[in-house]
């Protein structure tokens, strides 16, 4: 019976990475089967565009640990098991966006990136780690930056911001902290597919309508690469969860 309970726990961990599997491959062939199209061209309806970002009139976020301009930010807090050197538990994460314009050879659309899933690449990657404090010390800091950033951003009134407090309670234990985020900033490449809408004023805004929505720093190549090699990964780990319900609960 107890090994029926067990098998029946691994099944159900196993289909945190199958989940994980639908929804990237239901994103990748959104961007394999959506047409990048000019801004000039974007109607009402999912759409795909690229270009160059820039700040919008809601102005940029000022990034929370390094200060620099950005327009969407994410970032990770990992506790790592220093004797085994892998990744004990993810803490938590967050991220702060701001609305955004997507600037091509044929005009300028704009963007909303509040709901958007973002798959920002390395360019403006960072890792925070300072081994001559203890992690208490990391983790106060790292958090008093965002919240600080977040609080200006809010009595400003110029950043319309969509942000995912670290809950300091989590943040915790005496192993290596890791700090990781990473940014979408001005002038980069940029990608967008999401749902276009017209606005009163005729312009355009693509923003979180129903369906895939994605921002990414990435190119269409690029991102479709990245989308699969997760795919294989969360391929992998369900299997192997499979696996072992099954010959937990049924064979051992």
């Amino acid at each position: 019976m107890a090994s029926i309970t067990t098998g029946l726990v691994f099944l159900v961990v196993a289909l945190i990475p199958t989940y994980l599997f639908v929804q990237a491959r239901g994103a990748t062939q959104a961007v394999g089967s959506t047409e990048r199209v000019s801004t000039a061209t974007v109607t009402d309806g999912t759409v795909a565009v690229s270009g160059t970002v820039e700040a919008g009139p809601a102005g940029v976020l000022t990034h929370p640990v390094t200060g620099a301009d950005a327009l969407a930010v994410r970032w990770d807090v990992d506790e790592r098991d220093v004797d085994e050197d892998a990744v004990a538990e993810v803490d938590d994460s967050g991220r702060q966006t701001v609305p955004f314009r997507l600037v091509d050879d044929d005009g300028a659309v704009d963007v909303d990136p509040t709901g958007a899933d973002l798959h920002l690449s390395t360019t403006h990657g960072e890792t925070f780690v300072d081994q001559m404090r203890t992690p208490g010390e990391q983790a106060t800091t790292f958090i008093d930056c965002v919240q600080e950033n977040e609080r200006r951003s809010h009595d400003a009134g110029t950043t319309q911001v969509h942000n995912t407090p670290i809950n300091e309670a989590r943040v915790h234990g005496v192993d290596d902290l890791h700090y990781q985020s990473r940014a979408l900033q001005p002038g980069d490449t940029g990608y967008v597919l999401g749902y276009a809408q017209q606005n009163d004023d005729g312009t355009d805004t693509i923003g979180d309508g129903g369906g895939e929505f994605i921002v990414s720093d990435m190119t269409r190549d690029e991102l479709t690469a990245d989308l699969g090699t997760n795919q294989w990964l969360l391929v992998g780990v369900a299997l192997l969860f499979y696996a072992i319900a099954v010959y937990v609960g049924f064979l051992a």
